[in-house]
């Protein structure tokens, strides 16, 4: 059973989270959304996802486990203190867990994209410019500002 250990600003050297399975619920629950799965493995399986991305500023210290808390981020003209954890960072967090618990977990596979299909009368053509991925808009608007610009984009 996975046990969530939440990075509090401290440089945790075994932080596995950015937040708590409480903070998935209240979240979830405010939305009207219903989390499938359990939240702990959500939130673990997210986080597998989250830390591969390029986020702005240094890490706080070389000894703890995740990228933040992190030093010299500025967002709109404010600059986060070096023991902060973002609320947008969070968000993306459990919008990447529930996007997983939903069964579209970023860090999948990618099947080739389809450009046609065709059984019986049924067909389908996707144009040259159709995704071959799921893309979570979500993930993306929270992380957006914490990240380097070419990193943005989640698909999955």
């Amino acid at each position: 059973m996975a046990t969530i250990v939440v990075e509090t600003g401290t440089g945790s050297a075994s932080a596995n989270s950015y937040v708590s399975e409480a903070e998935l619920a209240t979240y979830a629950a405010d939305r009207g959304i219903t989390v499938t799965g359990t939240a702990a493995v959500l939130l673990i399986r997210s986080m597998d996802y989250i830390e591969s991305k390029d986020f702005l500023g240094t890490k706080g210290t070389s000894a703890q486990k995740l990228m933040w808390p992190r030093h010299g981020v500025t967002v709109n003209d404010y600059l986060f203190a070096s023991d902060e954890i973002p609320q947008l960072l969070k968000d993306a967090q459990i919008e990447t867990a529930i996007a997983i618990g939903d069964g579209v977990d970023p860090l999948d596979n990618q099947a080739r994209e389809t450009s046609k299909e065709k059984v019986g009368n049924l067909e389908v053509e996707y144009t040259a410019t159709a995704r071959a991925v799921t893309f979570l808009k979500a993930v993306d608007t929270k992380l957006a500002k914490l990240v380097n610009r070419s990193t943005v984009v989640t698909r999955v």
